[in-house]
């Protein structure tokens, strides 16, 4: 990813207008994105590892509640997700959610 004020060197995007010219073949396909999402996990206010299939260790990670059980503050803390693994610690315990997670 090209720094601040720095322009892409493949597909030379000169200006702030992404055009189906700078997309490679003009498509974006799956194949160009691995992106992953988990089945509702409960929370056990402990680390705990999702494993997420992707092909390499996940750049983007989203942790989204889907149901709180009323039982405290949301805290959410990202561990140091694997190429296996996206590690996780929500609390309170019993708190349900979802990963979401992209290489």
């Amino acid at each position: 990813m090209p720094g601040r004020g720095r322009h892409w060197k493949v597909g030379g995007l000169k200006d702030s207008t992404v055009t189906s010219a700078d997309i490679k073949d003009a498509t974006i396909v799956s194949a160009d994105i691995s992106v992953f999402v988990s089945s509702v996990q409960t929370a056990n206010a402990s680390a705990q590892n999702v494993a997420h299939g992707l092909s390499a260790t996940p750049t983007k990670v989203l942790i989204i509640p889907t149901k709180d059980t009323g039982g405290g503050t949301l805290t959410i803390t990202e561990g140091t997700h694997t190429s296996t693994n996206v590690v996780v610690t929500v609390a309170p315990s019993g708190i349900e959610y979802k990963v979401w997670a992209m290489v």
